[in-house]
C-alpha cells in the first residue's frame, strides 16, 4: 500500500478490479498487507549467511555437484557462471552455465548455497523443436520422474503428479507438474515441474521449489472439515460482480464479435486458511516480527556444504580458469562498503536491505571480461503508522566493478520539500480542498464524457501526495485522485471506469483517464441467489481440504543502526519458515454462477475437469494412436465422442490448423464455414498455410501424375501437385487422387498429422 508523494496516475482495466494504478517518484511504504504478499514459492529464500561470497571452493563444489548428476558432453567446452547474492527475498544460488562454441547450444542448471539443483534448462542447436509428437504423455511420464531422482533423489519419493500439459507446437514439450506429499497430505506451496520434449523423450528442462530444514508437523487434527468451512464461511463473503468475455458469432457472411459482462460470486479475500490444530484463521502467509537484540550468529552455516564434493569428476581447463579468476575478485561485503561509505553518495541511513548479484559482461573482446557487483540499497522495514513518524522508505541501486572496486553506477531516491539543515518540512500553500477538486473534475466530466460519467459512481478518492509535513507529524497533501467505476443495475463493472487526479495548490487537473467498452452486453442480476447460498456452492467445489503450507516469517530488528552494530548487515533482517497444517479453499477458478451455484471458467461456461478431448467410442488401440496424440495436444473435437465417419468441414480444419499453429491470412468467416472440405481443397488450405498459394495458381506447368487429375478443378491443380511434390499428403500407392471425396474425422488426423510432420522434417 502506498501514501504517493508525486504520482503519475494510469488508468487500466485491470483483473484485480481497479481500473487505476499508480507509479511514484518517492513513496512512503505503509505494513505490508496480508494479500500483498502472498506468494507461490519460487527459490525459498534464507536470510543472510555469512561466508556464501563466491570463493574458488564454492565455485568448484557447484561444478562438481552438477557434474556428479548430469553428464555434462565435452563439446560443452566454454564455461560461465553467475553468482546471486543472498538477500531479504532469495537465498544466494550459483548459476552455471555449459556452451558448445560452434553453435548456441547450451546447458544452464542453478543451485543453491546447498548445492541442491532447483534448475536445469538445455537447448541443442541442431535440433529442430516445432513439431508433432512421437510419444503419448502417458509414455514420457516414467522419463520425467527419473530425471527428477537423478537431480533431486532426496525428494523424488515425496511427489504426486497434477497435471500433464502440452506446450505448444512451437516447443512441443510435454510439462509434468508435481506436488509435494507429506505425511499423506498435499503440499501445493512445494512443486516440482518437469518438460519432456515430446517427439525425442529427452529432457528439456526442470524446475524445483522446495523448502528443505523446516520441521513438517503431524497430520493430526482436532478441526473436522466442515468445522473449517463454516470457520471460513464467517470470515470470507462471496461478491457479486461482472467478468468478461468476447464471443465470436458467425452469421452466415461474416464473423462479429460481441463482448459479455456476466455475473458471478468470487471470494472477497485472496487468501483465507484455518488452522487445522488450533482453528486460528489466517489471512496472510508472510507475517512481519520484531527480533530480540541477539546477534544471530550464521558463520560457517553452508560452510559444510560447501566443502562437500569431490570424487572422481574431473574439471576441465576453462571451468578451472574461471574458479581461479575468483580470486581477485572482493567481497560483496566490500562492494557494499565502498557504496555506503562513499561520502559522495547519498546513502539513506534507512537503508538496511543489501541485494548484491554478481555479473558479468564482455568488453571489446571475449577475453576482455568485467566483473560487476550490482547492488540495490532498500529501507524495508514494515511502517506501523500508529507509532512510526517516520514512514518514508528510501531505495538506492548502484554497480562496482569486483575487480578494481570502483563505482560504476548509482541511483536513490530524495525526500520532497524538506530541509535537512533546519529540519523543518518546507510548508506550501494548499488552495484547494479534496471536495472542491472533486467539483472541478466532475464539472470537466459532464462536459467531455456526460454519458459515460453518468453511468459510473465514486469508488475511491484519496489524498495523493503529500507535500510536507505540519508539526513534523501532521502530512499535508498537496493533490487528490479519484476513480469512478462503471456500475449496471446496482452491480459494479470494475473494467470500465474513469479516473482522474487535481491538484490542491494549482486546482487544475493533471490526470483524466476513461476506459471504456460501448458494445458490451450486460448480464441482469435479477434473481441472482444470496452471498451465503452462494458461499454453500464455493466451498463445496474440489480444491478445498486439508494442506501443509509454508509461513514466511520476516524478522526484523528494531535496534539496528547503533554504532557498534552498525556495520553488521545480516544482523538488520532475516527470513525464517513455519510449515504449518490448515484448511485451505484453493478452489480454482473461484467463480460461482449466481443462478444455478455452478462453478464457472473464464469465459463464464460451466468448468469442468474432464479432459477436453478424451473420447468415449474410441478404445487406446495403435490404430487409434494419431487421435490420442492430437488430444494429447489439446486439438480435436468437442462432444465427447469422436465420431470417427463422421465429415469435416471447412471451419472444422480451420480450428485445428490454427492449433496446430497455422493461422489463416483469410477472413473470419473461413475459419467458421460448416461447408464439407473436400481433397482437392485441403491440399489448397495446406499450401495456402505456407504462403505460397499465388505460386500454385500460375497457369499451365502442373501436371500431378494422378490418373483423375481432369477431375480436379483447375484453380486446384497447381496446389494438389505442390502437395504431393513436398509431400504434404501421405502417398498410399494409388494412382488416384479423388479430389472430390469428402473427408472423415479418422482420415483428417492422419492428414493433419502428416503435414505438420513433413514441414518439421523439411526444416529439420
Amino acid at each position: 500500500m502506498l501514501k504517493k508523494f508525486t504520482s503519475l496516475m494510469v488508468c487500466l482495466a485491470l483483473l484485480s478490479g481497479s481500473i487505476c494504478s499508480y507509479a511514484s517518484a518517492e513513496a512512503i511504504y505503509e505494513k505490508p498487507e496480508a494479500t500483498a504478499i502472498d506468494m507461490d514459492y519460487a527459490v525459498p529464500s534464507t536470510s543472510y549467511v555469512k561466508g556464501t561470497d563466491p570463493t574458488e571452493e564454492a565455485l568448484k563444489n557447484a561444478i562438481i555437484s552438477v557434474k556428479e548428476k548430469i553428464e555434462i558432453p565435452d563439446d560443452y567446452s566454454e564455461f560461465n557462471y553467475y553468482y546471486y547474492g543472498s538477500n531479504s527475498y532469495s537465498g544466494a544460488y550459483w548459476s552455471l552455465t555449459w556452451r558448445r562454441p560452434s553453435d548456441y547450444s547450451y546447458i544452464d542448471v542453478s543451485l543453491d548455497a546447498d548445492n541442491n539443483i532447483i534448475s536445469y534448462y538445455t537447448y541443442d542447436y541442431s535440433e529442430y523443436y516445432r513439431g508433432i509428437p512421437s510419444y503419448l504423455k502417458d509414455e514420457l511420464r516414467d522419463e520425467a520422474e527419473d530425471f527428477i531422482k537423478q537431480i533431486a533423489p532426496d525428494i523424488a519419493g515425496k511427489l504426486e503428479l497434477v497435471s500433464a500439459e502440452y506446450s505448444g507446437v512451437f516447443s512441443n514439450t510435454y510439462i509434468y507438474n508435481f506436488q509435494r506429499i507429506e505425511n499423506g497430505v498435499i503440499f501445493p506451496d512445494n512443486t516440482v515441474s518437469v518438460s519432456v520434449d515430446s517427439a525425442t523423450g529427452k529432457i528439456r528442462n526442470a524446475s524445483i521449489n522446495w523448502l528443505r530444514g523446516v520441521k513438517v508437523p503431524s497430520a493430526d487434527v482436532k478441526l473436522a472439515k466442515d468445522e473449517a468451512a463454516k470457520i471460513i464461511g464467517e470470515n470470507l463473503k462471496m461478491k457479486l460482480s461482472y467478468k468478461t468475455n468476447y464471443f465470436r458469432i458467425f452469421d452466415g457472411s461474416q464473423t462479429k464479435y460481441e463482448k459479455k459482462a456476466f455475473l458471478v460470486y468470487e471470494p472477497d479475500l485472496p487468501y483465507i486458511s484455518v488452522d487445522a490444530k488450533t482453528g486460528e484463521v489466517y489471512l496472510t502467509k508472510n507475517e512481519w516480527i520484531v527480533m530480540d537484540s541477539v546477534k544471530y550468529d550464521a558463520e560457517g552455516t553452508n560452510e559444510e556444504a560447501l566443502m562437500q564434493g569431490g570424487g572422481s569428476v574431473s574439471l576441465t581447463e576453462e571451468e578451472m580458469a574461471r574458479i581461479r579468476e575468483l580470486e581477485n575478485l572482493i567481497s560483496k561485503d566490500k562492494a557494499i562498503e565502498i557504496v555506503t561509505s562513499n561520502k559522495y553518495l547519498y546513502i539513506d541511513e534507512s537503508l538496511i536491505t543489501y541485494t548484491a548479484v554478481l555479473t558479468q559482461t564482455y568488453n571489446t573482446s571475449e577475453k576482455d571480461r568485467t566483473y560487476v557487483w550490482n547492488i540495490t540499497l532498500k529501507d524495508s522495514r514494515p511502517v506501523d503508522y500508529s507509532k512510526d513518524e517516520d514512514t518514508y522508505r528510501a531505495y538506492a541501486y548502484a554497480s562496482v566493478d569486483a575487480k578494481t572496486g570502483k563505482i560504476l553506477s548509482f541511483y536513490a531516491s530524495l525526500r520532497n520539500y524538506y530541509d535537512y539543515a533546519s529540519g523543518k518540512w518546507i510548508p506550501v500553500d494548499i488552495k484547494y480542498t479534496r471536495e472542491q477538486g472533486r467539483e472541478i473534475l466532475e464539472k470537466f466530466l459532464m462536459s467531455q464524457v456526460k454519458s459515460r460519467f453518468e453511468k459510473t459512481q465514486l469508488v475511491k478518492e484519496n489524498d495523493d501526495y503529500v507535500v510536507y509535513y505540519k508539526d513534523d507529524k501532521t502530512p499535508v497533501y498537496g493533490g487528490y485522485s479519484y476513480n469512478y467505476n462503471r456500475f449496471n443495475e446496482g452491480v459494479e463493472f470494475p473494467y470500465n471506469g474513469i479516473c482522474g487526479s487535481v491538484d490542491g495548490i494549482t486546482g487544475k487537473i493533471y490526470y483524466f483517464g476513461v476506459n471504456w467498452d460501448d458494445d458490451i452486453i450486460f448480464e441482469s442480476p435479477k434473481n441472482a441467489m444470496s452471498p451465503e447460498e452462494a458461499f454453500r456452492h464455493y466451498i463445496s467445489k474440489d480444491g478445498y481440504g486439508l494442506k501443509y503450507e509454508i509461513n514466511v516469517l520476516n524478522q526484523y530488528d528494531p535496534n539496528y543502526g547503533s554504532k557498534e552494530r552498525y556495520y553488521d548487515y545480516s544482523e538488520a533482517y532475516k527470513v525464517d519458515y513455519e510449515i504449518r497444517l490448515v484448511y485451505r479453499p484453493d478452489i480454482n477458478p473461484a467463480y460461482i454462477s449466481p443462478f444455478t451455484g455452478e462453478q464457472l471458467d473464464y469465459r463464464g461456461e460451466v468448468y469442468t475437469t474432464d479432459e477436453p478431448y478424451h473420447y468415449s467410442d474410441i478404445a487406446d488401440t495403435e490404430e487409434n494412436r494419431d487421435i490420442f496424440l492430437l488430444a494429447d495436444m489439446d486439438i480435436g473435437f468437442e462432444g465427447g465422442k469422436f465420431l470417427p465417419n463422421m465429415l469435416v468441414t471447412e471451419g472444422e480444419v480451420n480450428q485445428l490448423l490454427e492449433k496446430l499453429g497455422y493461422w489463416s491470412s483469410d477472413n473470419e468467416a473461413a475459419s467458421a464455414s460448416d461447408k464439407l472440405i473436400t481433397r482437392e481443397e485441403l491440399a489448397y488450405t495446406f499450401i495456402k498455410k505456407l504462403g505460397i498459394e499465388s505460386i500454385a495458381r500460375i497457369p499451365g506447368i502442373y501436371t500431378t501424375g494422378y490418373a483423375d487429375e481432369s477431375l480436379i478443378n483447375k484453380d486446384y491443380v497447381g496446389a494438389v501437385a505442390l502437395a504431393k511434390g513436398l509431400k504434404l499428403m501421405p502417398d498410399d500407392g494409388s494412382s488416384l487422387f479423388n479430389p472430390k471425396n469428402n473427408i472423415t474425422r479418422r482420415e483428417l488426423v492422419t492428414l493433419l498429422l502428416h503435414f505438420a510432420r513433413a514441414e518439421a522434417d523439411r526444416y529439420y
